[in-house]
């Protein structure tokens, strides 16, 4: 290995298996030329995995079952992003519903809320790519997650549309969240949400 390959090797081995790197990631390692070609390398070389242009990972070993080398998750996929691009994600609209007894279908794939812009990300050949979805950033101003829940699901769902949704899971849902820990919270939800968790309480908005 030369120079640039060993320092390349020296992050990705203490970041552990698994892990996801751009290329800006080793930009200490030498010129962008240099690094790009270690990464080549060492993808030649089987020991990184490229998942896709410009994205790469350590990949993890199946010890357990023998299924070889694994491509990084998609969480990690998002957590990298996260990290370069500087944006937030909450669950998907229809994720928050489940969470809080709204509805019982379950999200199965990588679908989230986002203050970024909404994109898909494709990160390696056969996986479901990651969505991300635009919601306002007042969203992440929340203290409590209940609260960004219910502002997710709910906005999704509609004041006009929420007859056809099950309200006793949602009641059953805050009725284990004491409702000083939403109070503050309250003050900045949209007035309908606001006056549905209210009567959840059996309290009125006395704002009006």
């Amino acid at each position: 290995m030369d120079s640039t390959e060993k320092r390349i090797m020296r992050i990705v081995k203490a970041g552990g298996e698994g892990k996801v790197y751009f290329p800006s990631d080793f930009f200490e390692c030498g010129s962008d030329k240099a690094v790009s070609k270690a990464l080549q390398r060492l993808v030649n070389a089987d020991v990184l995995m490229r998942m896709e242009r410009g994205l790469y990972c350590y990949p993890e070993v199946d010890r357990y079952w023998g299924m070889g080398k694994l491509p990084a998750s998609s969480d990690e996929v998002l957590d990298a992003y996260k990290k370069r691009d500087g944006f937030r994600t909450a669950p998907c609209p229809g994720a928050a519903q489940n969470a809080l007894g709204l509805s019982d279908q379950v999200v199965m794939n990588p679908v989230y809320s986002t203050d970024g812009p909404s994109r898909k990300i494709h990160f390696y050949k056969g996986f479901r790519p990651i969505v991300l979805y635009h919601v306002s950033p007042k969203v992440f101003q929340y203290k409590s997650n209940i609260i960004m829940l219910a502002v997710i699901a709910l906005e999704d769902i509609g004041q006009r549309d929420l007859w056809q949704f099950d309200m006793e899971g949602l009641r059953d849902t805050f009725s284990r969240v004491p409702y000083s820990e939403i109070r503050d919270d309250l003050r900045n939800t949209p007035k309908w949400i606001r006056n549905l968790i209210l009567e959840l309480y059996g309290r009125q908005d006395r704002t009006s």
